[in-house]
Formats: C-alpha cells, sequence, structure tokens
C-alpha cells in the first residue's frame, strides 16, 4: 500500500485521474466529473467534483470586546441565520485582505489588525475550495458597508462569552462559523 501525498506510510495512495469533464458552470461553482482509479483495486470510477472560489469566515472582535456577527437570510435553508461574516476570497488575494474586505461590506466595521488563524476544507469528498479564519480585532464602525444588491445582511454584537450558548441552543447553526468559532478558540486567544 502506498502513502498518500503527505500522509503517513501505509495511509491511503493517490487516485490516478484518468480524464475530466466540465458538466456545468453555475457562476459561483462549476461541476466537473473526474474519472478515476482506485490504486487500491485499480477499479475505474466516475466522482463528480465541485470548483468553489476558496472562501474566508471573520472573527471580528469591537473595539469594546463585543464580537460582530450578521443576521441575513439564507436562501438555501429558507431561514435567517446568525453567523460570521463572511464572503469569498478573490482569485490571487489576500485571506487577510478579503476577511476586511467582507467585514467592511457587510457590517460598516473596519478592523485595526488581521491575522489569520488557520484554514479548513468545508468538504474535501466533493470541494475544491478551502475556508480561512481569519480574526479581525480593533474593529470600529464607519467603513462603508457595500452589499450587493442580492444581500440583505444585519450587523449584531454579542459577548464572546455568549456564542457557546448561541451554538448549543441553534441559534448559530452555520457549521462553518461555528467550525470557524472552534478553531478560533483553540488557536485565535491569547
Amino acid at each position: 500500500m502506498s502513502a498518500g501525498a503527505g500522509g503517513p506510510p501505509g495511509a491511503p495512495g493517490a487516485w490516478e485521474r484518468l480524464g475530466s469533464a466540465l458538466v456545468g458552470d453555475y457562476g459561483i461553482f462549476r461541476v466537473r466529473r473526474d474519472r478515476v482509479r482506485s490504486p487500491r483495486t485499480g477499479a475505474v470510477f466516475e466522482r463528480h467534483v465541485l470548483e468553489l472560489p476558496d472562501w474566508v469566515n471573520v472573527v471580528a472582535l469591537a473595539e469594546d470586546g463585543r464580537l460582530v456577527l450578521v443576521e441575513q437570510f439564507r436562501h438555501g435553508r429558507r431561514a435567517t441565520t446568525l453567523e460570521l461574516p463572511a464572503g469569498i476570497v478573490e482569485p490571487g488575494e489576500d485571506p487577510c485582505a478579503a476577511a476586511r474586505r467582507e467585514l467592511e461590506e457587510e457590517t460598516g466595521y473596519r478592523a485595526a489588525s488581521c491575522v489569520l488563524v488557520g484554514e479548513l476544507e468545508p468538504n474535501p469528498a466533493l470541494q475544491t475550495n478551502r475556508l480561512f479564519v481569519a480574526l479581525a480585532d480593533g474593529c470600529v464602525p464607519g467603513g462603508e458597508a457595500a452589499q450587493d444588491e442580492g444581500e440583505d445582511v444585519r450587523p449584531v454584537l454579542v459577548a464572546p462569552a455568549q456564542v457557546p450558548g448561541l451554538i448549543a441552543a441553534g441559534r448559530i447553526r452555520h457549521a462553518l462559523a461555528v467550525a470557524a468559532w472552534h478553531l478560533y478558540e483553540l488557536r485565535g486567544r491569547g
């Protein structure tokens, strides 16, 4: 058994891609069909992959220590959600630059500083993208909110100590926001 790319000895090996075809381009994502060969059995399979841009979730702390969250209607669930400011990292854009941009566009808050807390894979079984988690500190209102025509986002400030309760109560349910918050708690505080 061969080791996977960067994996420990004995880890599953990489699957050979025999072919690839674009199935559909839907603007915000593309669907690709790959023909792949199992390194273990040699069998050939088709796998569908969603090609998505990288994303950033922003743990934004205001000067007074409160966390800047956003409320918005989400069409997939047909519900209003409470989550972290977030958005697409444009090609070639630094994740912290994207975090600052998205924070200001969605909330009107500007960050005094921004550091990358970590990187996650939203769903590596199907998706190509990464989720960056950024800590924006010293955030103050006064920036220029510039929501897309198709957005309706409202900033909400809460004490960071309230977040675990909001998650436990199901008020914050966006899985990527919960994962980003957890990563921040593990790596970002201090």
